[in-house]
């Protein structure tokens, strides 16, 4: 089967499963919608990381994860035939448009944790989502010196995802990830948040799905700096693309997020024996 044949039917059929798992038995319509919910997530993660392998040396990226939501939003509407068209099947479409647009980019930061834990683990490394080092400050389990602030960044709702390296059994937060489905979403305030904490030592990265608004002039510049007026800095220390973009000083086709894994690495022993050099302008080293 093709791309598209692919992600329609494990989507479904996930779904199904999940569905019916997580409901078990309950018949309230609170029951319903919660259970819902949870099996699109499962169903958009598990099929978005099953068909990448699979698929995306004949298709981009970008086309698996708008085949999942040709599934998503046919699941939703469930019609098979235009003549079905109703005002009932348009409010199921803008329904499904609105699910998909909330649930989606929380799948997309899942999807970048999994996708890198098993090789940042070699580096004493870890991305973990906001929820979690949520807890982990609850726990006491993050060691960065009050001065970083790091409880005030996590409340912000800023970043999706957080660096964390373990030095010495002690776990300090040394990044922070925004992770979009497309440069275009936000881009102007998420590049200012950027630019905070590159200035107090951070590193910054940028991990997008969809990058073909990177062929545009002003929004490379807001990646790279050289503007002549507006963005002469550089916005992030590194944006890593999946799909529709090409190589470009800070921006890098990254299909598996193979750059993303080495400039961590490159990042936190930055961070951690030479902070002070740690600037906006610091770039890692690609061989």
């Amino acid at each position: 089967m093709d791309y598209k044949e692919y992600c329609t039917s494990t989507y479904n059929y996930i779904f199904e499963q999940k569905y019916l798992e997580d409901l078990a038995g309950r018949t309230s319509q609170n029951a319903q919608v919660a259970s819902e919910r949870k099996a699109q997530h499962e169903a958009i993660l598990y099929t978005f990381e099953t068909a990448i392998p699979e698929y995306s040396s004949s298709a981009s990226i970008t086309k698996i994860w708008n085949a999942i939501y040709r599934a998503h939003l046919l699941r939703k509407v469930n019609i098979t035939d235009i003549d079905d068209l109703d005002e009932g099947v348009v409010d199921a479409i803008i329904s499904g448009a609105q699910s998909w647009k909330k649930c989606s980019g929380h799948v997309f930061e899942e999807y970048v944790v999994r996708a890198t834990r098993d090789r940042l683990s070699a580096y004493n490394i870890r991305l973990v989502l906001q929820k979690e080092l949520t807890q982990m400050i609850g726990d006491g389990l993050i060691s960065n010196d009050e001065s970083d602030q790091i409880p005030e960044i996590a409340h912000s709702d800023n970043f999706d995802i957080y660096a964390v390296v373990n030095v010495n059994g002690n776990n300090v937060v040394f990044g922070c990830v925004q992770a979009k489905t497309s440069i275009r979403d936000r881009v102007g305030r998420d590049r200012d948040f950027s630019s905070e904490v590159m200035n107090k030592n951070f590193w910054s990265a940028a991990v997008v799905l969809d990058g073909t608004y990177l062929a545009m002039p002003k929004f490379e510049k807001m990646v790279n700096g050289g503007g002549t007026t507006q963005y002469s800095e550089n916005g992030w220390h590194g944006m890593y693309v999946l799909s529709d973009a090409a190589s470009n000083d800070r921006i890098y086709e990254d299909k598996d997020l193979h750059f993303l894994v080495e400039d961590a690495r490159q990042a936190a022993e930055k961070f951690t024996s030479a902070r002070q050099r740690f600037t906006r302008y610091w770039q890692a080293l690609h061989q």
